[in-house]
C-alpha cells in the first residue's frame, strides 16, 4: 500500500468508525436514528472486522482493504489492515501512530481531529454534536448525514442499519465532493468485551524505528 493511499484510506476509514458512538445526541427524528441511539446507550467498547471498498473517480480505480478494528470512546481507537501490506493504526487520546510492518517503521504525530472527522471510521468513534454538525434525514432503510459546514470535503454519509444483529449498524458509505466513494461494511461486531486502555497504546516490536512528525 503506497503512503498516499494509506493516508487517503486513514482519512476515509476514520469517518465510518465514528457513527458507532453517537450516544450523546438527543431528539433526532426517525426510527433508524432512535434505534441506533438506544443501542449506543449501553456501549462501552466495540470491536470487529471490516471490509472497505474505495472508488477513486479521477484515477478510475478501486481499492479494497480488510481488517479488524477496536474502539473505546471517546478518544481511543485502533485498526489493522490485513494482507500483503499489513499496517496498524492507533489513536490514543490526541496521538496518532501508523505502523508500517513492511518498512519496519512507525510514524507518530498529533491527531488531526478535523481530518479524522471527515472519514467513515470517525463516525464510529463518537460525534458528540451530530445534530449541530449534520442534517439528518431518513428514507426507507437508510439514514443520511449531510455536513452543515461547507468546508467539509464530504458530501454526505449514508448509514445502513442492521436488522437482527446485536449491533445496530451494518454499513456506512461516504460520498465526497469529487464523486469518490468509500464503502465500509462491518462484520462480527462485538460490544462491551472489556477492552483495556493498553490495547490502544502502540508497543513497537524490537528493531522498529519510530519517526515523530
Amino acid at each position: 500500500m503506497k503512503e498516499k493511499n494509506v493516508l487517503r484510506a486513514l482519512k476515509m476509514v476514520s469517518a465510518a468508525l465514528c457513527v458507532l458512538f453517537m450516544v450523546s445526541v438527543a431528539d433526532a427524528a426517525g426510527p433508524i436514528f432512535m434505534k441506533i441511539k438506544s443501542a449506543y446507550d449501553s456501549f462501552k467498547d466495540i470491536s470487529g472486522k471490516f471490509s472497505q471498498l474505495s472508488r477513486i473517480k479521477d484515477l478510475n480505480k478501486e481499492m479494497s482493504y480488510e481488517g479488524i478494528f477496536r474502539i473505546k470512546p471517546p478518544s481511543k481507537m485502533s485498526w489493522r489492515y490485513e494482507g500483503e501490506d499489513e499496517q496498524e493504526v492507533y489513536i490514543n487520546d490526541d496521538e496518532l501512530t501508523i505502523y508500517k510492518k513492511k518498512h519496519n517503521q512507525a510514524m507518530r504525530s498529533k491527531l488531526d481531529e478535523a481530518a479524522i472527522a471527515q472519514t467513515p471510521l470517525a463516525l464510529l468513534r463518537g460525534l458528540k454534536d451530530i445534530e449541530k454538525d449534520y442534517d439528518i434525514a431518513e428514507k426507507k432503510d437508510v439514514m443520511r448525514l449531510t455536513p452543515k459546514d461547507p468546508s467539509f470535503k464530504v458530501k454526505y454519509f449514508d448509514v445502513y442499519p442492521s436488522k437482527d444483529a446485536p449491533f445496530p449498524i451494518k454499513k456506512i458509505v461516504l460520498y465526497d465532493k469529487n464523486d469518490n466513494t468509500v464503502e465500509l461494511t462491518l462484520q462480527g461486531v462485538k460490544v462491551n468485551t472489556g477492552l483495556a486502555d493498553e490495547t490502544f497504546q502502540f508497543t513497537p516490536p524490537e528493531g522498529v524505528t519510530i519517526v515523530d512528525n
